[in-house]
């Protein structure tokens, strides 16, 4: 059958008005992903902090020094934690760090559930006291991350918390799994555990101006999480990791209402307890500050400002908006530069939250090792020592009067994160690399 001229001029005036729409839709899409347009009336959310440079001694270097490694900086030399730390300082550190899981106690091995946990022990809580200790005699803040996992937690790993070492915050569980238990029962065991963990650090002489609930806690928190079975929400627990993988992109509301809104509620429990610390121990909590932090290599600006948003909506009294930022890892955005400044100055506006890089890192060079992946380049700033510097002070430049709270290059001393630490490694110890170096220089003129 043929078709008149009539017909085929409709079809293609249809066929070109498609690919005008997919053009359209595609440059809309693509220039979100990689352009960034300065708002010239932009106002960042107020913060009465000093901008917080949060370099500090990492959990891995304690079993370094176990192996007499030596830190060196030019003519400074640490030997131990609190050397390591002083290094920091007189680089222009403001606050220490200290990552806790609801394990209680080191163990002689790493097994877990009956695997290798290569996390077992480097987040108890006691080692979490041991660095509070040490802050207290630096006089020098510090920021205890509060995980409830019972050893780790991030965004592909989702752990619930175990309190059999807690024998008083156990006896509440009523004999009940943390997987049976409603989010009603759940609620005062958490606020029992954050009041518990609060006095604990806080009887250690330690200044706490900020505390994180949560490590990348985009998929759930506190066993409300995608992928476990939980009594809070049956729903969970039947998400494929194919979908769950999504849902940043394409599930945002889907989240909101079946992960995030029990969150909020978890999350204020534990706000709740610690502040009830600070009120047995007769310590002013009048000024201390809530945060928690999601990976951004799986969120959408949309999918951040949402997630901040609902937090707030069900009772974590929220002060700042954390997230991980690495650049060179894999993620939603084309331009990662683009994605961390459009999600900074959202948040601000929408949320008006102040933000805080709670990890970030960039390579020196080669990326090899479980972070292999980890190796795409920002444009302009280069795999080298150069760049890895340059890019670090530039984030924190423009941070500065864009609504950042401040930057924690996260794990500065790991000899496990290969290029992406501040120092270079040789078998007998490590020696500082130039993104340090030019700290320590800028900070003793």
């Amino acid at each position: 059958m043929k078709l008149s001229k009539r017909n085929l001029n409709k079809k293609t005036k249809i066929l070109l008005s498609i690919a005008i729409l997919i053009v359209i839709i595609g440059g809309t899409v693509l220039g979100n992903l990689t352009i960034y347009l300065e708002d010239k009336n932009y106002k960042p959310a107020e913060n009465n902090e000093d901008f917080r440079v949060a370099l500090s001694v990492s959990p891995f270097s304690g079993e370094a020094f176990d192996k007499s490694y030596n830190y060196e900086a030019g003519d400074l030399i640490a030997s131990n934690r609190e050397e390591l730390e002083k290094m920091y300082i007189k680089s222009g550190a403001t606050e220490m760090y200290a990552r806790i899981a609801t394990k209680r106690y080191p163990t002689n091995d790493n097994i877990v559930n009956g695997e290798e946990d290569s996390n077992a022990n480097f987040h108890t809580l006691e080692q979490g006291i041991e660095l509070s200790r040490l802050a207290a005699k630096l006089d020098i803040p510090i920021n205890p991350e509060i995980m409830l996992a019972y050893t780790y937690m991030d965004m592909d790993r989702q752990q619930a918390p175990n309190f059999e070492e807690y024998p008083e915050i156990y006896a509440l569980q009523n004999r009940k799994s943390w997987e049976e238990l409603t989010l009603e029962e759940m609620i005062p065991i958490l606020e029992t555990y954050g009041k518990f963990v609060g006095m604990e650090i806080l009887k250690t002489g330690a200044t706490v101006e900020n505390w994180n609930i949560g490590n990348e806690a985009n998929f759930g928190f506190a066993g409300v999480s995608v992928g476990l079975k939980t009594e809070v929400n049956n729903k969970l627990e039947k998400v494929s990791s194919g979908i769950k993988n999504i849902l940043p992109i394409l599930g945002t509301n889907w989240l909101k209402d079946n992960v995030w809104k029990y969150n909020g509620q978890q999350m204020g429990a534990i706000a709740k307890g610690i502040k009830a610390a600070y009120k047995e121990l007769g310590i002013d909590s009048s000024n201390i500050k809530f945060s928690t932090h999601i990976a951004t290599v799986v969120a959408t600006v949309h999918n951040a400002v949402t997630y901040f948003n609902t937090l707030k909506e069900n009772g974590f009294p929220i002060d700042v908006a954390g997230i991980s930022f690495y650049p060179s890892a894999p993620g939603v955005y084309i331009n990662k530069m683009t994605m961390f400044k459009k999600m900074v100055t959202e948040i601000n506006k929408k949320c008006n939250l102040p933000v805080f890089i709670a990890e970030f890192s960039y390579p020196s060079g080669e990326v090899s090792g479980p972070y292999a992946g980890w190796s795409k380049t920002v444009k302009g700033y280069e795999h080298n020592e150069e760049g890895q510097s340059a890019i670090y002070m530039d984030v924190i430049e423009w941070g500065k009067t864009h609504g950042l709270a401040g930057i924690r290059y996260w794990a500065p001393d790991y000899r496990g994160w290969d290029s992406m630490s501040m120092f270079n490694y040789t078998n007998e110890g490590a020696t500082a690399k130039e993104i340090l170096l030019k700290s320590l220089d800028d900070n003793r003129n």
